[in-house]
């Protein structure tokens, strides 16, 4: 996408992650931001989506739910996120979180790339990607 303002991406990741993620992530040169670093913790869902959005920022969260919230929905498609869902078991340790993000991170911004927002993909642990575009119907 040729907009400005998605060239500089920042990677924000959500609070249902481990900050660890973003501490990881700028180790290895990524400019990534964890969601208490800018909110606070008890932050809306819909707060932080238009902020990614309105930034053109990648998200990353693991909560599967707002594909299908209204109040989330609405943020997504109002503000053109482009988001990642990461699925996985409930007890899979941090160092696993952070493993599933490091090895699939290209992919990610190579998506945030060249997919017209708004966006949300799902990422397994095995690094399979599907793709969903959220649609918002006003009642």
């Amino acid at each position: 996408m040729g907009d400005v303002r998605y060239r500089h991406r920042v990677i924000f990741i959500d609070g249902n992650l481990p900050r660890s993620v973003a501490d990881e992530l700028k180790k290895i040169g990524k400019d990534a931001v964890a969601k208490i670093e800018i909110f606070e913790q008890d932050t809306k869902d819909p707060v932080w989506l238009r902020k990614v959005g309105e930034e053109g920022w990648l998200g990353i969260t693991r909560d599967a739910h707002i594909r299908s919230r209204p109040g989330e929905v609405r943020a997504i498609v109002e503000h053109k996120v482009g988001c990642f869902i990461l699925t996985y078991k409930q007890d899979m340790k941090r160092a696993g979180i952070i493993q599933i993000v490091l090895d699939n991170i290209e992919e990610m911004e190579e998506k945030f790339r060249t997919t017209s927002r708004p966006f949300l993909y799902t990422v397994t642990k095995d690094g399979e990607f599907r793709h969903y575009v959220p649609k918002f119907t006003r009642y």
